[in-house]
Order: C-alpha cells, then structure tokens, then sequence
C-alpha cells in the first residue's frame, strides 16, 4: 500500500486562496465567457501548481491571479486565432455559435485580435494599468495601489492607451 503524499505548502495555499477568492478568480476568468469561467480557473490553478514544481514562487496568490489573466488573454488569442481559420474557409465547425452572422463573427475576431496585437506593443506599465482597469476592472485607485502608483498616474496610463488603441485601430482601417 502507498503511502499518501503530503501535501506541498504551495498546493494548500492554493486551496486556501481557491476557498478565499474562488468567486472572484471566476469572475476575472468570466469575462471570457461564464461557461468557461471554471475552466479558465483550473487551468490557471494547474499552470500555477506546476510552475511550483519548478521554481519557488515567492507571492502565491499574485502569481496565481496573474496566471488566470494570461489563462483568459491566451483563450481570447485562441478565439481570434479560431476567426482567422474561419475567415479563409478551413474548418467552420470550429466557430463558435454567437447566432451572429459568420460576417458579423470574422469582423469581431479581426477586432479582437487587433486589440490584443495593440495592447502587447503597448509599454509594459501601461498594458499592466489597462489590463487591471479594464480586464480586471479595478477602479483606478485600487489600480494605483496594486502598481504602487498615483491615480493620476493611472490616468495618464489609461489616457495614454485609450489614445493607442484609438490611433492603431484608426490606422489599421485607413490601411484596409
């Protein structure tokens, strides 16, 4: 008979967070759709616990909360991927049923997939500052507190990315 392993300090912190902020976690993960929210979840949690295995992770439940947003941007990337297949005619069975029209889901995908390409070349402080405001949808002093910043600072971010999504996306139809 095995002995049973005990449990790493990692896995029962995890546990603790999951009892503690499970709701929240799926709603940050929600935002990518409330049927994957669980998904989403698991598969950070896992990502995480693996990534353990690795290396010491000094701040567990940043770490975590982090992965769960890379877990959802990777799941938008997947869709906008999924929307280019649609578009050049290679396996439909694949989009996803919106009942929107399969032109109304290519030019959603094509927009997705813009705002995720103008978002990655934005300076890592801003895409941090939009991605907490808009993704995780703090407010800009809980924002300022998470970076260790001003709201005025947040503004500026947050003025300052509106501004680049605005100008590439204006360049990116001038360009079509």
């Amino acid at each position: 008979m095995m002995a049973k392993e005990k449990p790493s300090l990692l896995a029962t912190r995890l546990d603790d967070v999951y009892r503690e902020r499970g709701g929240w976690l799926r709603e940050i993960a929600a935002r990518g759709g409330r049927d994957e929210a669980s998904d989403v979840v698991h598969d950070a949690v896992v990502k995480t616990l693996e990534a353990g295995q690795r290396s010491e992770i000094l701040e567990p439940v940043r770490f975590l909360f982090q992965v769960t947003r890379n877990t959802l941007l990777d799941r938008f990337r997947s869709r906008a991927r999924r929307g280019r297949v649609l578009e050049y005619g290679l396996e439909e069975s694949e989009a996803p049923d919106t009942g929107a029209t399969p032109e109304r889901a290519i030019i959603a995908s094509e927009r997705l997939q813009q705002a995720l390409a103008i978002i990655e070349r934005m300076p890592p402080r801003r895409r941090e500052a939009f991605l907490l405001c808009r993704i995780e949808e703090l407010t800009y002093a809980q924002a300022g507190r998470r970076m260790g910043v001003t709201v005025h600072a947040i503004e500026k971010h947050m003025s300052a990315a509106m501004a680049q999504l605005s100008a590439e996306f204006d360049a990116g139809e001038d360009r079509a």
